[in-house]
This record gives C-alpha cells, sequence and structure tokens, in this order.
C-alpha cells in the first residue's frame, strides 16, 4: 500500500490484517442488506484493463453502478490513443488528470503499478498485475472460505496447477500469513516454481486428502515453452469426479475462472455440492464493492 494518504491496493504484504477484517465486515453488511447505499454520486472511477478479463471487470463495474460511481472504462488498446504510440503510463496520467475518485488498473509487467502510484495522488487498485499478483482475487477467495468454512485460520487450501505463471497464486502466498491458512501446491514439475514457497504434494490425491479447500488454476500452454498433454494434465491433475474422490465431503472446490472445461476441471465438477466456483464470483462483486467504499472513505 502507498505511504501517500490514497489508499492504493497493489499488493497484499502491505495491507494490515485489520484493514482486511474490516473489509470482511463490510462485505458482511453490504450481503446482509438488501440494497446497497448510494455513495458515490456524482463520482467517477476509471476501469483500465489493459489486458482481458471478463469476472473482475464486470464485478468492479457492477459495484460502481451499486454506489451510484460513474465508471470509465477503457478495454485494451482499440480505439485509444495506445494505437498510435501513446504509452500505458502516459493514458493513465491522462486520465487521473480527469480527477477519478480512484483507478482500476489490470495489466502486464510492462507497467509498473509501484513506480506509477508513487507519481500521483489518486488509489490505484491492482485488478490484475503481471505475474505479480491479483489482490482481489485472493482476498474473494479467503472471502469464500470464511463465508462457508467458518474461517481463514487453520484451513489449508491446495492450489492445483500452472502455479509458476499465476498471479492468484503469488497474491495467496501473501494473503495465508495474514489470515493464518495453509497453501499447499501440486501440478506437473513444469508448472511450478523453480523454488516453491511452500509444500509441494506428489500426486494430487496426497493432496486432496490434506487439504480442507482445493483450488484449480488454469492451464497456461502459451506460456510454456514444451507443450503438456491435456490428456494427461486432465487424468493426473484435473477436478474430475474420480480424483475428487479423495476431498473431504465437506470441503470446498474452487477456480478463479476462466475454466478450461475438461481439462482443469469437469462440466460436471461445477454442479458438485462442494463446488463455490459461482459464489467465488459473487463474491468478487462484495470484496471489490466493499474496497471501493473503503478507498472513498480512505480519501475523505
Amino acid at each position: 500500500m502507498s505511504s501517500r494518504k490514497n489508499f492504493s491496493i497493489l499488493d497484499l504484504r502491505s495491507l494490515e490484517k485489520t484493514k482486511i477484517d474490516f473489509l470482511f465486515s463490510i462485505a458482511d453488511s453490504v450481503a446482509a442488506s438488501k440494497s446497497a447505499p448510494i455513495q458515490g454520486f456524482g463520482k467517477t472511477g476509471a476501469l483500465l484493463f489493459f489486458e482481458a478479463s471478463t469476472r473482475t471487470r464486470m464485478s468492479f463495474e457492477t459495484a460502481c453502478a451499486r454506489l451510484g460511481i460513474h465508471p470509465l472504462r477503457l478495454d485494451g488498446s482499440a480505439g485509444s490513443s495506445l494505437e498510435k504510440g501513446e504509452t500505458l503510463e502516459d493514458t493513465v496520467l491522462n486520465v487521473e488528470a480527469m480527477k477519478p475518485a480512484f483507478l482500476v488498473i489490470r495489466c502486464g509487467d510492462d507497467l509498473d503499478l509501484k513506480d506509477l502510484s508513487e507519481k500521483i495522488s489518486t488509489p490505484i487498485l491492482n485488478a490484475g498485475w503481471g505475474k505479480k499478483g491479483h489482490p482481489t482475487q485472493a482476498l474473494l477467495d479467503a472471502y469464500t472460505l470464511r463465508k462457508h468454512l467458518g474461517t481463514c485460520s487453520g484451513q489449508k487450501l491446495l492450489i492445483v496447477g500452472d502455479v509458476r505463471h499465476s498471479r492468484v497464486a503469488a497474491s495467496h502466498f501473501e494473503l495465508a500469513e495474514k489470515l493464518g491458512y495453509e497453501v499447499a501446491l501440486c501440478g506437473p514439475k513444469e508448472f511450478l516454481p523453480a523454488q516453491p514457497p511452500c509444500r509441494v504434494f506428489a500426486t494430487l490425491k496426497e493432496g486432496l486428502q490434506w487439504s480442507t479447500a482445493a483450488m484449480a488454476l488454469r492451464v497456461q500452454l502459451e506460456r510454456h515453452e514444451n507443450k503438456y498433454s491435456l490428456a494427461d494434465y486432465r487424468d493426473q491433475y484435473g477436478f474430475t469426479a474420480k480424483n475428487l474422490q479423495s476431498l473431504s465431503d465437506q470441503a470446498l472446490i474452487m477456480h478463479p475462472g476462466p475454466i478450461n472445461q475438461g481439462t482443469e476441471l469437469d462440466s460436471d465438477v461445477l454442479k458438485d455440492p462442494r463446488c463455490k466456483v459461482l459464489d467465488q464470483v459473487s463474491n468478487g462483486v462484495l470484496i471489490r464493492q466493499s474496497l471501493i467504499q473503503m478507498t472513498l472513505k480512505e480519501g475523505e
């Protein structure tokens, strides 16, 4: 988080646990109420998505709508001055000059959000930054654990798949220490970090037996030099009805999306009562709305 007055969320290492607890309490209040209070009438929020997104972008848009905030949306480079050679940083600085209440930015590693946050006074909310992190996704995942299992503390989250290229996993490594849950990994050697920061299970069966929640990640074959057999992946690491027999009836099945059905997770698994994929999506709106509320409050 920036040391300046603005309440930027760029990673979770610097976000105090008290802030996370407060965020979750706001989300609880929002979930319990039939209608959200209009807090942002007359305000704008800039949603700058330089990379493709469905759930994250639309949940931020929904959150803005519920708060009476008008979203200024930029998707990719099409139709913008980026097509004319303007840099990403110049684009952000020009949008910031229009005085939105906050900037939601999704980008690759080629834009340095930390450096950018030191140049501007408008809060930046990281909506997915290269391989560095995806804080709001990890927060909504943790909120889902808390909602269904009662607490995050003591839970055992197994992350399965392409961890090496996952910004979601990167944020969970930061958040787990804050909230007291344990993270372990499972997947092909090519898909795991060279130096894993936590326990690694050799087989999916062992990992599932250990876990209280299992989260599959999208196989990002486009980032691998050597193509991995998807059939082999599904057999060894896929969330199939057969493989999930090793998972407790009380455990959760999760996926941050997008899902490659028939690879990481079979379509029939979406009907499994343990599967909370759509709950994650719903909770994403709650968390992002609550985060915007906190951001506006901190800026007062």
